[in-house]
């Protein structure tokens, strides 16, 4: 028998589909068969800051054990469902597949997946890295779909792994919205936590673990252990048939994205953590979104933190020239802005001593005076009085911001990125060894 490792990539289109429900399938489909998987099925979340991704940029990979007389046959109709099922019709989509045979993945093609996760790889990479590791591409219409393939088959041993339930839905409730009791939502949640994690956002009231793009995904349960992955879906009170259900191993929750680098480091399209001093006052800009820029020994960067992250902003409102702080987030670029972190969390590590000034009252009559313009001085608005620009007050702000690390809410959260509700905490298996 041989070890046969599927991947499968970019599938869904921003209207329908999802690379998940077609791994569900096809996963169905060879057990079905009689072959026996290797391991659970893996949901592998690559590059978030990728151009080109649809929703949230992940690739399957499937791992059965396969008699060798029949492996053309099951790699054939793995190709035809692919095709039946993917959504060929729409712009942009580019599905994959990744076929690799054998016991152990080769180191070159481990390390090629974690590229994947972390930076922009290209069609030609992954042409050169199934040639040398004997991998077999498929490109169904389009190419780039190959690279999350074959990086899904590269991903084996996912660091830190956590799981995901995924339920789906019958085909004639696809669009519609979907019926699963909010409450019951808080109650597992409220039971399971934090074994089970994002599933409701408490800032923004609304459950976490419903989609709401028109595809075949019901819920998704995010969890460090597959058992109580199912316990917590027992716990819900769905008000709809499911077609199917399954368990997937993912690297959800894990930072695998993250690279610490100095900020003359920083590319476009990746995700980073840099320590550095904040070099000015945030400002609030229209939409409500706030930059500051941060420097160390090599430079400068603009960090911002966007509307949808809500209460995280009054943290980055707090910051002052001088604190020591550790960013975290994926790196963009737009038309007429410099590169920018789109923070996803921060350490404050330290903070600076901050001097406002203020105009002084006028010495004559009491009345706070007004600035005559920067270096200038200052004038009595009520007798004309003028004061120089070394009488202004200097007060010292009393910092309401503490030490520790701030994180966005989980409706901003990425897939990927981890909770601090998951820090320090071990899979209930590792802790029932112990």
């Amino acid at each position: 028998m041989l070890t046969l490792h599927i991947g499968i990539d970019d599938t869904d289109s921003k209207k329908a589909m999802c690379t998940t429900y077609v791994a569900a399938v096809i996963f169905d489909d060879l057990v079905r068969k009689g072959l026996s998987p290797v391991r659970r099925p893996q949901l592998i979340r690559l590059n978030p800051n990728c151009p080109y991704k649809t929703r949230g940029n992940a690739a399957v990979a499937l791992r059965f054990r396969v008699d060798p007389r029949g492996l053309d046959e099951v790699k054939e109709k793995v190709l035809e469902r692919v095709s039946e099922l993917a959504e060929l019709e729409c712009e942009g989509t580019e599905p994959g597949v990744a076929f690799y045979t054998g016991e152990d993945i080769p180191p070159e093609l481990r390390s090629f997946s974690i590229s994947v996760v972390r930076r922009m790889v290209s069609v030609e990479e992954a042409l050169a890295v199934a040639t040398a590791v004997g991998a077999e591409l498929h490109a169904l219409r389009g190419r780039r779909g190959v690279v999350g393939a074959l990086a899904a088959v590269g991903m084996d041993r996912i660091p830190g792994k956590t799981y995901e339930l995924l339920a789906y839905r019958v085909r004639h409730n696809w669009g519609t919205f979907r019926r699963v009791d909010e409450g019951s939502v808080v109650r597992m949640d409220m039971l399971t936590r934090p074994w089970t994690f994002d599933n409701f956002d408490y800032e923004t009231n609304e459950s976490r673990i419903t989609p709401h793009t028109p595809c075949p995904v019901l819920l998704g349960i995010r969890s460090l252990d597959p058992e109580m992955a199912f316990y917590a879906f027992s716990a819900l009170r769905i008000l709809e048939p499911t077609e199917r259900i399954l368990l997937f191993e993912t690297n959800q929750a894990t930072d695998l994205h993250i690279q610490e680098v100095k900020v003359a480091e920083i590319e476009e399209n990746t995700s980073v953590s840099v320590e550095g001093f904040v070099a000015d006052l945030p400002r609030v800009m229209p939409g409500g979104h706030v930059f500051f820029t941060l420097m160390d020994e090599t430079g400068t960067v603009q960090c911002a933190a966007f509307e949808p992250t809500k209460s995280f902003r009054n943290v980055v409102r707090s910051l002052r020239p001088g604190d020591r702080v550790r960013v975290y987030g994926g790196v963009k670029s737009k038309p007429g802005m410099p590169l920018t972190i789109n923070l996803e969390k921060i350490k404050v590590i330290s903070l600076a001593r901050f001097v406002r000034t203020s105009p002084p009252r006028c010495n004559v009559c009491g009345k706070k005076t007004e600035s005559l313009g920067k270096g200038k001085g200052y004038r009595c608005p009520r007798c004309g009085n003028k004061l120089p620009e070394g009488s202004k007050l200097l007060v010292e702000e009393q910092r309401t911001l503490r030490p520790g690390v701030y994180e966005v809410p989980s409706s901003a959260r990425r897939h990927i990125s981890k909770p601090l509700l998951l820090e320090g905490l071990k899979p209930i298996e590792e802790i029932s060894k112990a």
